[in-house]
């Protein structure tokens, strides 16, 4: 409620700082600050898979390529070795140099296979670990341009006496541009409009 002063004179324009988050937001921002995402543990898991792929950790690629290994160690060579058994004269195919050469081949072709699944996941891994690290620091400028306050203007007002003021003074002004014009056309009309 305006007092008398203001209500008499006004009052000046002024901004005002409004808080715009609310508590949980608050929260939730000085925690992230305080913890960040570097400290999550699937951030980690995740930052070290990818460090191991590309620093070539033999940890690393044992990981990915036990499934593979184990495939050919209890499907494909147990087919290659019926495959030679059925051929033959018995426990003589099973043991002839045609069959240690196509393990052989199969062994081979494997290792091709895993060589270049590796070099594929290096390459996908490469820009993968650069998001990861850019990734927390990306997250803080997000935080840091948060707004948590906004500035709001408030205009003011002339009050009753400024406004009655302002009021005849536009009349008075009004008045006397009448008043002075009225002879100026007078004299300057005449003479225009005077037949020669």
């Amino acid at each position: 409620m305006p007092g008398l002063s203001e209500f008499l004179f006004g009052k000046s324009d002024k901004t005002k700082s409004l808080n715009v988050l609310t508590p949980e937001q608050k929260r939730a921002l000085s925690e992230y600050f305080s913890q960040g995402i570097d400290k999550n543990p699937l951030y980690s898991s995740g930052s070290s898979y990818l460090q191991g792929l590309l620093s070539n950790s033999p940890d690393a690629f044992s990981a990915f390529e036990a499934p593979y290994l184990q495939n050919f160690e209890q499907n494909i060579i147990p087919s290659i070795a019926e495959r030679f058994a059925g051929m033959g004269t018995g426990a003589g195919a099973s043991s002839s140099s045609a069959l240690y050469n196509s393990l052989a081949q199969a062994g081979r072709s494997l290792q091709t296979d895993l060589a270049g699944l590796r070099s594929g996941l290096q390459m996908q891994a490469l820009p993968q670990a650069l998001g990861y690290a850019q990734q927390p620091y990306s997250n803080k400028l997000a935080g840091i341009g948060t707004r948590s306050f906004e500035n709001m203007y408030q205009p003011g007002n002339t009050g009753l006496i400024g406004g009655i003021a302002s009021g005849l003074s536009g009349g008075i002004g009004t008045g006397l541009g009448f008043a002075g014009a009225g002879p100026l056309f007078n004299s300057f009309g005449s003479s225009l409009f005077r037949k020669g």
